[in-house]
């Protein structure tokens, strides 16, 4: 199997969401959110309708930014679950596709069409 490299993290971080647990799915929603609104009335919203959370475990998990996050979260994701994980790879060279249904490489371009 594949090492992880940055395009195959994108790629688990973004379709892999069934293996990531409850906190940490409330966590990505949590960074994300707060990265992208600025207003508290909004924020305050989406904290009373469990959009985001403000839990501490959820904030311990956020305190190091976006990315640490999801490094752990693919890693995690990658260490437990790596031969359940349905990854569209180029039958040429084995990498990682850009989505689940694409069928041509991002790498050596290869067309499976």
């Amino acid at each position: 199997m594949n090492d992880l490299y940055p395009e195959l993290e994108d790629y688990i971080y973004q379709y892999c969401q069934k293996f990531q647990t409850k906190d940490e799915l409330m966590a990505g929603k949590t960074v994300l959110y707060n990265l992208k609104t600025q207003s508290e009335t909004m924020l305050s919203m989406m904290r009373r309708k469990g959009w985001i959370s403000d839990d501490p475990v959820i904030l311990d998990m956020i305190a190091d930014g976006r990315d640490a996050l999801k490094s752990r979260i693919v890693k995690r994701i990658w260490n437990e679950h790596q031969h359940e994980l349905s990854l569209n790879l180029c039958p040429a060279c084995n990498k990682i596709t850009r989505s689940p249904n694409a069928s041509q490489c991002r790498f050596c371009f290869h067309d499976w069409h």
